[in-house]
C-alpha cells in the first residue's frame, strides 16, 4: 500500500479473507445446534465463495476499477432493500402459515427454527445476486460509455 493503490485482485483477496474469517466466527453454536445449523452455515460458506468471486469478476477481475467501493455501496443498500421487501415479509407469511397450522410446541419450535435458517438463506442469496447484476451493469454502463 505504501507504493500505491491495490490491484484489484488484491482488493478482492482481501474481501474474500475478511469474509470467510466472518464466517468461521458465526459457525453455529448454540447449546444443540442441529444437522439444519451446520447445512446452511456450509451453504452459507459456499455462498459467500462464490457468490464475492462472481462480484469481482462481474466488475471485470483484475482489469476492474473500484471494486471495494462498488462492493461495499451497493452491498449497504441491496441488504437494506432486501431486510424491507424480502426477509420482513418472509418472516410475516411464515409466522402467519406457522400459526394457521396448530402444531405441538415442540413441533411448532423446531419449524420456526428452520424457517429462520431458510429465511436468512433466501435473504442471503437476494442480497448477492442483487450485488452481483448491479455491479454487472455499472461496469457495462461504464463500457457503452467509453466508446
Amino acid at each position: 500500500m505504501s507504493e500505491g493503490s491495490l490491484k484489484q485482485s488484491e482488493v478482492f483477496g482481501y474481501w474474500l479473507a475478511s469474509s470467510l474469517l466472518l464466517h468461521f466466527l458465526i459457525f453455529p453454536m448454540a447449546h444443540e445446534p442441529t444437522d439444519w445449523d451446520f447445512v446452511f452455515w456450509a451453504a452459507s460458506l459456499v455462498v459467500i465463495v462464490v457468490m464475492l468471486r462472481k462480484c469481482y469478476l462481474d466488475n471485470g477481475g483484475e482489469s476492474g476499477v473500484k471494486f471495494s467501493d462498488k462492493f461495499i455501496s451497493i452491498t449497504w443498500v441491496m441488504t437494506l432493500r432486501g431486510f424491507l421487501f424480502v426477509f420482513v415479509p418472509l418472516v410475516v407469511v411464515g409466522s402467519l402459515v406457522i400459526g394457521f397450522l396448530g402444531l405441538s410446541d415442540e413441533a411448532t419450535n423446531q419449524l420456526i427454527d428452520n424457517s429462520a435458517l431458510i429465511n436468512a438463506f433466501v435473504f442471503e442469496l437476494w442480497v448477492w445476486f442483487r450485488t452481483a447484476a448491479h455491479i454487472k451493469d455499472i461496469c457495462v454502463a461504464s463500457r457503452l460509455s467509453d466508446h
